[in-house]
């Protein structure tokens, strides 16, 4: 059956009037807030590049210490990187600690490949070691006050350095943990966090605590050990929470025995990205009914949830069989991502055949796609490097970027080719339905196939760039100029951040 959506009426655009001109400006306002505000965060201090054993090493200096200064590592976790630890780093360095924070292994700009299987766990705790060293190196820094802090990986990292160097890491702070070998005398001050909307990571927070002793507060005989749930927070946010960045500092304070007039404001670096990201939005969809000319051509229409669930099917199935003949896990040199793209791959070209198709390209859906992706890249990318990941990929990873822009453009351009004529609530409620699909789908493939199950962690990624996505085309409604922006955007977020193996 086939059938005609047709784009918006655009026979007589609308005019950049005073309401479209509020807008726009308001939208400009909260971009510049945001970028004055995420440079703002990092006045008083100094920032330095170090490279220790091979691991790239960003240090955060405070300008206005008089006396040699306690420190502190702190590390991210998987598909991390020493930006996504920013916001940390700075609420530290701001309350008067020297902080490194490295790139482990396969992360960030560390192009070693990261360890796996049994020394995988004293790999990363050595690397934490080095990064530790050049912070007991400085001058600057008060070696006989040094800490570290991990989230989900890099607290097992955190853990596993401080079990087995408790002479020199004197306060350890475990955000969102995996398992460690903790006990009741080792490590030294342990504050061990976890969000609650995370039952999995408090769970493991539970355990450790148990394992190492129970709850036991600081100035007792023995370790002390503190259990923080932090409310209204999960995985990834948890690393934005004002109270986790308090708890943090009030941990090291009281072990380091750091007097202040004081508490140090907070660190609201997501608060001023989605500021940025919302503006940005704002101000596309306030120009762009103004200059977006008509979509041609028909949208052949087919089954599109059917379509959805049938190659949902598929992938699992192709992916459940390679899986029982080859190890998938580091299939493509790079952890989960060639994997995912596979699944995209396979998934998308099901649920195209099956349900709705577009006309074939013309040329004027090139300019448009360009200005897709465009609009996409300045809303997600530009800022991200000051919040929470690198931006451009290495030489490495940068070829991962296309290939995977590929495997998902029939994904996208079956979700933009269903999703053509559907606005306002109709356009709303159907983004739910198949978000809620492509998740529930690829989480379900997760759960079944080991080499995909770290994916779980960065699944709501997905159905938030066809979110995006959705938003930034619905004024233009041309299926492949959407699918080829929401394609590059989808391959490059696992190209700049899964690891490497």
């Amino acid at each position: 059956m086939s059938g005609v959506h047709a784009g918006l009426d655009l026979e007589r655009p609308p005019r950049f009037g005073t309401w479209r001109r509020l807008l726009a400006l308001l939208g400009l306002a909260a971009i510049v807030a945001a970028w004055l505000q995420t440079g703002a965060a990092s006045d008083g201090l100094s920032v330095e590049t170090s490279v220790a054993d091979g691991v790239p090493v960003e240090l955060w200096v405070p300008e206005a210490v008089d006396a040699p200064a306690p420190g502190v590592v702190v590390v991210h976790g998987f598909a991390g990187s020493r930006q996504l630890m920013r916001s940390t780093a700075l609420a530290l360095a701001r309350a008067g600690y020297v902080v490194a924070v490295p790139d482990l292994a396969g992360h960030g700009g560390n192009r070693a490949p990261l360890p796996r299987g049994d020394r995988a766990d004293a790999a990363l705790a050595a690397q934490v070691g080095a990064t530790l060293g050049v912070l007991a190196a400085r001058p600057d820094v008060d070696a006989d006050r040094l800490g570290v802090l991990g989230h989900s990986l890099g607290a097992g990292a955190a853990l596993g350095a401080a079990v087995g160097d408790p002479e020199r890491i004197g306060a350890t702070v475990a955000v969102s943990p995996t398992d460690a070998q903790v006990t009741p005398e080792l490590p030294e001050e342990l504050l061990l966090m976890a969000g609650s909307r995370e039952r999995r990571f408090v769970a493991n927070a539970e355990d450790l605590l148990e394992r190492a002793g129970g709850p036991t507060p600081l100035g007792v005989d023995g370790p002390a050990r503190e259990l923080v749930i932090v409310p209204g927070v999960e995985h990834v946010t948890i690393l934005f929470s004002t109270a986790m960045q308090r708890e943090a500092v009030a941990w090291f304070d009281a072990v380091f025995d750091v007097d202040r007039e004081a508490a140090p404001s907070p660190v609201r670096l997501g608060a001023w990205y989605l500021l940025h990201l919302g503006g940005v939005l704002l101000l596309w969809r306030a120009v762009a009914p103004v200059v977006v000319d008509r979509a041609d051509g028909e949208v052949v229409r087919g089954s599109p949830l059917l379509g959805l669930l049938a190659g949902g099917g598929v992938a699992l199935g192709v992916l459940a069989i390679a899986d029982a003949m080859v190890d998938l896990a580091g299939f493509g040199g790079m952890l989960v991502g060639p994997v995912l793209a596979v699944w995209l791959l396979l998934t998308g070209a099901v649920w195209l055949r099956m349900g709705d198709r577009p006309p074939a390209p013309t040329a004027r859906e090139l300019p448009w796609a360009v200005v897709t992706a465009g609009v996409l890249v300045a809303a997600v990318g530009l800022l991200a490097p000051r919040v929470w990941l690198p931006f451009w990929p290495d030489l490495v990873r940068i070829g991962y970027v296309p290939a995977f822009a590929l495997a998902a453009l029939p994904f996208t351009l079956a979700f933009t080719a269903s999703a053509r004529g559907r606005r306002g609530w109709h356009g709303l409620g159907w983004y739910l339905l198949v978000a809620a699909l492509v998740l529930g789908l690829s989480a379900l493939t997760a759960a079944i196939i080991p080499a995909l199950s770290l994916v779980s962690l960065v699944l709501p990624l997905l159905p938030l760039c066809l979110g995006l996505t959705m938003v930034v085309w619905s004024p233009i409604q041309r299926p492949w100029a959407g699918a080829v922006a929401a394609a590059v955007l989808i391959g490059w977020l696992p190209a700049v951040t899964l690891p490497l193996v």
